[in-house]
């Protein structure tokens, strides 16, 4: 059995998490996946830490594997500094470098210009960057898509702007997971990414950028598979 600690991205709830939450819980494994402090103004990289941690408390001691979507990339090596981690899994997030806040992170890995550049592949016009039906929910199937509009939180700038608090990647076991249709960090820009900051190769999911709503049981199955991978995890 294993502690899972499931971390959304921005402008969502740990609601996004509930079909891998209920995959993982099949398996025999312990889940908890809150909801980060995403509407707060004053609420920073170190409240959502914060939020992460004492979420975690409900393991006490024990190790977790922290798995994080998006935005909490900048905060999942941060948790691994502060209580026992087991495995770290980005799954279509952001991997900063020490002291890089997420506008920073933006700008050094050219997430917008890959964006463009894969948007512009499919044929999908510049002014639809930032429309939501187009760039995040795309894959969704219409009763999800439905659903999924109740669990939208109202982003506040204050993450982006924090610099990530680590001096280095934490020495724990890592790994990526790309979307294969995901427009907002595409596949190929993951890669990279990946390859630049981590030294690994990504592994792959289908669906978009919120695949961890519209694929879970095939984020459960890697995830479950990485419990094999890695047997130094206690089971």
């Amino acid at each position: 059995m294993t502690n899972y600690l499931l971390l959304h991205g921005a402008a969502s709830t740990g609601w996004i998490w509930h079909r891998v939450e209920h995959g993982l819980r099949e398996h025999g494994h312990d889940v908890v996946a809150p909801d980060l402090p995403c509407a707060d103004p004053a609420a920073g990289l170190q409240a959502y830490t914060e939020t992460a941690l004492r979420s975690a408390e409900v393991f006490g001691d024990q190790p977790v594997v922290v798995v994080a979507q998006s935005l909490a990339g900048m905060i999942a090596p941060v948790v691994a500094t502060r209580r026992p981690v087991s495995r770290i899994v980005l799954v279509a997030a952001m991997i900063p470098k020490p002291g890089e806040s997420a506008y920073e992170w933006a700008a050094s890995t050219g997430q917008m210009e890959a964006q463009a550049t894969h948007l512009a592949s499919l044929g999908i016009p510049t002014e639809d960057l930032f429309d939501p039906e187009v760039i995040f929910v795309h894959d969704l199937e219409p009763e999800l898509k439905a659903e999924s509009a109740h669990h939208v939180a109202d982003q506040q700038a204050t993450p982006m702007q924090d610099p990530c608090p680590i001096t280095e990647w934490p020495p724990v076991p890592t790994r990526v997971i790309a979307a294969t249709e995901d427009r907002f960090f595409p596949l190929e820009f993951m890669r990279r990414q990946s390859q630049d900051r981590l030294g690994i190769e990504p592994d792959t999911i289908p669906g978009g950028h919120l695949a961890v709503l519209s694929q879970g049981p095939s984020l459960v199955e890697q995830l479950v598979a990485y419990e094999a991978l890695d047997p130094a995890i206690p089971h």
